[in-house]
């Protein structure tokens, strides 16, 4: 049995995750009471109000969207807990309800400016209301009951009392999307009740946030006992050691709020006997793919519905260098089964947002030997693998961080070529209005055919290379970015470099007029011409990053250098 150390000093109290559940009530009624009910392509979709928890003589009343299939007499369930940022995603409740589960979205943001229903917490904890949150959602100043995160949890177990009570429910599952997935990793770990959970983005480290695994600075994170109470009790990696259920972790490569590095720290504190899987969705930020799509729908298929649906383990991976080369080496579950193979690197860039991931050249005969000609004076290189199955399942392989050898690199000053498709260049996927977290790459970014039957790049929200944060690529005062450009209508092209400071990124911004053209242009621009909004020139060319391109029309670039 766990012990739990407690030391008390004006009214601050260290409890850990079982202390903190211990004497948590789930016995009162849920007192529900319908809103309404609407019935829509053979689904019903009902707003209820139920009772949550009791807080000093008052309940929390939790607002949820509750679709379940007609025409079926029983079902499994899946409690969708979303950001806590935001009200009920109607995509993904119609998205499972239409595959035949019953899905219950409920709110954990509470009153905020947009919200018709919500739930409504107690004046007493009007800090678990998302945008009245003060730091409770940061830290644990005193106990960790007086948090958001207790709040937000209490309503995810009352959630899933409220889908035991459904007469035609049967297994009850998880799914959990951003922040909501870090309630979905305490659910799993505290909640016997629960069959699976699919986590997407949120594994934990939030007191570690911009401290990367990696990095090698010598800046070093203190750990006060305010941050070690915050992370016994509340942080997903804390929980992850005892998730009792399935888990499906996905997220995507460089996403800025969840790290990429550390949440493979989260898989594997999972309990051996668990059984765990993860994929991650390359050069993605804010969205997954459709091959995470897929996982879900057959990871549910498995641990939800019982059917007969095989889920490797995960690949190994070995990587050696030999002088510029790192060959690289995939260890495959099932190598009869294995539909495609492909091995990503990238060359010593620590903030993992920020990552160019370059696809390693397959060599030999088997389809699991990899190749990759190292460009830049780098000291460390970050490859992972991914194995897509016939079956449709995906899995990735962890991250393996392999400290390279200095030997003679050329510089590159190739950012993006259309003969490589759409290697070296991905979506800027935060202007994008989409409201599903699933999306096929094709509705991103797209080669698109220009003058000459010559392919470029296009996206409707913009394109971004992180090319520029590698070690074979220097930004100086003489550097000139250039770029072919395609349009057949008017369109202002505008280009971003984005540089790494401690308050975020600094933008430094050119922009210039195209007209319809028949023929591809030529687009040279020196690095004095960017400035900031309020007109400031780049005078230090550390930290540059990433470059962005945004059209106000339809565009298309091609053989974009640093020269």
């Amino acid at each position: 049995m766990e012990k739990t150390p407690t030391t008390k000093s004006q009214n601050v109290t260290f409890l850990t995750k079982n202390a903190l559940w211990a004497k948590f009530d789930l016995s009162k009624t849920l007192q529900p009471s319908k809103i309404k009910e609407v019935k829509y392509d053979k689904i019903s979709y009902t707003e209820y109000f139920f009772s949550g928890r009791d807080v000093g003589g008052e309940r929390v009343r939790i607002y949820g969207i509750y679709a379940t299939p007609i025409e079926q007499k029983s079902y499994h369930a899946i409690l969708y807990l979303p950001d806590v940022t935001e009200s009920p995603d109607f995509d993904m409740i119609i998205e499972y309800a239409k595959m035949g589960y019953a899905v219950l979205a409920v709110d954990l943001c509470g009153k905020s400016p947009n919200s018709k229903y919500c739930t409504t917490y107690p004046q007493s904890i009007a800090y678990a209301n998302y945008y009245t949150r003060g730091r409770r959602m940061d830290y644990v100043d005193d106990d960790a009951h007086n948090t958001c995160w207790y709040e937000w949890v209490a309503v995810g177990r009352y959630a899933i009392s409220f889908l035991q009570s459904q007469q035609n429910v049967k297994n009850i599952g998880v799914i959990g999307a951003r922040y909501g997935a870090n309630v979905a990793w305490q659910l799993s770990a505290i909640d016997d009740r629960i069959k699976c959970s699919v986590m997407m983005f949120g594994a934990g480290w939030h007191a570690y946030k911009n401290h990367f695994k990696y990095d090698e600075s010598g800046k070093e994170l203190v750990l006060d006992e305010e941050r070690r109470r915050f992370i016994a009790a509340i942080e997903a990696h804390a929980y992850a050691q005892d998730a009792k259920c399935p888990i499906l972790y996905l997220s995507s490569t460089n996403n800025e709020d969840f790290d990429f590095d550390r949440s493979f720290d989260t898989m594997l504190r999972v309990p051996k006997e668990t059984d765990c899987f993860f994929n991650y969705a390359t050069g993605y930020n804010e969205y997954l793919d459709n091959y995470c799509k897929k996982d879900v729908d057959l990871f549910l298929k498995k641990y939800l519905s019982g059917k007969d649906v095989y889920f490797p383990k995960r690949p190994n991976v070995e990587v050696d260098q030999d002088g510029r080369y790192f060959n690289v080496k995939v260890y495959p579950d099932r190598e009869n089964d294995v539909l495609e193979c492909k091995v990503f690197l990238n060359e010593g860039v620590v903030d993992p947002a920020l990552r160019n991931w370059t696809p390693c050249e397959l060599v030999g005969d088997d389809g699991f030997d990899f190749e990759y000609v190292l460009s830049g004076a780098t000291s460390k290189v970050f490859v992972f693998a991914t194995v897509r199955y016939k079956s449709g399942v995906t899995v990735a392989s962890k991250l393996i961080c392999k400290k390279a050898t200095l030997t003679h690199s050329k510089r590159s000053g190739v950012i993006y070529s259309s003969k490589d498709g759409l290697e070296g260049i991905t979506f800027y996927d935060k202007n994008s209005k989409r409201e599903s977290y699933f999306v096929g790459t094709e509705q991103f970014i797209q080669l698109v055919k220009g003058a000459g039957d010559i392919y470029g790049a296009y996206s409707e929200c913009g394109l971004i290379s992180y090319k520029l944060g590698e070690p074979s690529c220097h930004i100086d005062r003489n550097s000139i970015i250039s770029m072919d450009v395609f349009t057949n209508e008017f369109c202002v092209l505008k280009l971003t470099l984005l540089q790494k400071s401690e308050n975020g990124a600094i933008e430094f911004c050119f922009s210039t007029d195209l007209k319809a053209n028949s023929a591809w242009k030529s687009l040279s621009v020196g690095v004095d011409a960017f400035k900031t909004e309020d007109g400031r020139s780049l005078k230090d060319y550390d930290g540059i990053y990433a470059l962005r391109i945004e059209g106000e029309g339809k565009y298309a670039v091609n053989n974009i250098l640093l020269i």
